[in-house]
């Protein structure tokens, strides 16, 4: 689910992964990187995971696929949570079977609460997410990539990056800037896309997460839903 854009905030950065080094989850995950991308990069094209990702009004032009890999939280809000029971969470599960290094990575903090929406996202050349802020404004979103492609480029605000295959990049889907995606390069562009509760970062980078999110208790599991980005 996104919401439209609205005036931004100064008092956060738009990209966080300056900060993630002290984050012994995301030290994990880097240190998993290599293994995770193996995995997902066999099990693609064995298991053909990818569906098309919900167009919201004007959210994307061209195409923009995804696969799901967790409990979902604040996403598509507008979906049957009965139709999404049965369907998706029998696939999540077997997926997982499948990536066995990259549940590992999510699991844990899953089960404390700390960890929602996780998913792999696909973008082709000539794809455009156009500028939107998205409905998880207590998490932050970081990617792991998969396979870059240098002309594809994320901007946050007014800061524009691009993705390289093995790291970490971070912002607030749901934060204070609106943010849009740019293919223009050649090859996909491939991401393994994590939320991780305010409040886990909070304990180890307390100086950038506003109180009120630090301070927002942990959520319970919750039905399985289908991904965002």
């Amino acid at each position: 689910m996104h919401s439209p854009t609205s005036p931004t905030q100064a008092s956060e950065p738009p990209f966080w992964d300056g900060f993630l080094h002290r984050l012994p989850w995301a030290l994990d995950v880097l240190a998993k990187a290599a293994d995770i991308r193996d995995e997902i990069l066999g099990f693609i094209p064995r298991y053909r995971p990818f569906m098309p990702y919900p167009k919201y009004g004007n959210l994307y032009n061209n195409t923009w696929d995804a696969f799901p890999l967790s409990i979902f939280q604040g996403e598509h809000i507008e979906l049957s949570k009965d139709k999404l029971e049965v369907n998706m969470a029998p696939l999540i599960a077997m997926f997982r079977s499948k990536l066995p290094v990259c549940a590992s990575t999510i699991a844990p903090l899953e089960r404390e609460g700390h960890l929602r929406n996780v998913f792999v996202s696909r973008l082709i050349p000539g794809s455009v997410i156009n500028p939107h802020r998205g409905w998880t404004p207590d998490y932050l979103r970081i990617h792991l990539c998969l396979v870059e492609d240098p002309g594809c480029r994320i901007t946050v605000g007014s800061v524009t990056r691009t993705w390289k295959t093995g790291q970490l990049l971070a912002f607030k889907d749901g934060g204070p800037y609106p943010h849009s995606v740019l293919h223009e390069g050649k090859a996909e562009r491939l991401i393994l896309s994590y939320d991780l509760h305010l409040r886990y970062v909070a304990q180890f980078i307390p100086e950038v997460v506003p109180a009120e999110s630090a301070a927002n208790p942990a959520a319970g599991p919750e039905p399985t839903r289908t991904p965002g980005a």
